[in-house]
């Protein structure tokens, strides 16, 4: 009796994982690109991102307001750091479109990073969502706009997503808090 009711908790753990990530028909993941609108008024600072599951292991460094991709169950952290702070040779290796190599990540870049002063902003940025195929959306891009900067404090808001569909249509729906895009047709 006993052996058959581990058999079970045994065989429900393994199918329960093993489905976590099963493709829903009728359903598309969309990767967000964030876009952030006033990135060229704190020149200043670096801003990169680490990710939500792995930490400093795979930082980004934005260099033109914009990032995006990357694993669909995991999030963006975004991080600002006084551009003073950081030695160029040392980060050098970072490519703003890839993640480190095992040889970079090995030299302690990432621990480096980990190691600087740097503010961490107050809003959660997951990779994507899952939307309905019906709906046509090709992708979507939120604006985020930096309210506060300064040595104590990084305040970030979605002001909008932009939804981009197969059509060529793009429309804008305007964002509050830290609510996800809503598409247009699911509202």
């Amino acid at each position: 009796m006993y052996r058959m009711i581990i058999f079970i908790l045994v065989t429900g753990l393994l199918f329960s994982t093993a489905s976590a990530d099963v493709a829903v028909e009728g359903v598309s993941t969309n990767f967000y690109q964030y876009a952030i609108s006033n990135f060229e008024e704190f020149k200043d600072y670096i801003f990169l991102t680490s990710s939500a599951i792995w930490g400093w292991e795979y930082p980004f460094i934005i260099q033109d307001g914009t990032f995006g991709g990357g694993y669909k169950l995991d999030g963006f952290v975004l991080h600002a750091i006084p551009s003073a702070d950081i030695d160029p040779d040392t980060i050098a290796d970072i490519n703003a479109g890839d993640a480190l190599t095992d040889e970079t990540r090995d030299s302690g870049v990432s621990s480096y990073l980990a190691s600087l002063p740097f503010l961490t902003a107050n809003i959660s940025l997951p990779k994507g969502a899952f939307f309905e195929d019906d709906l046509e959306i090709e992708n979507v891009t939120v604006v985020l706009n930096i309210t506060a900067l300064n040595e104590t404090s990084f305040d970030v808001k979605k002001d909008a997503a932009l939804f981009g569909y197969r059509d060529g249509t793009v429309i804008q729906v305007p964002m509050s808090g830290d609510d996800e895009p809503v598409p247009p047709a699911a509202s």
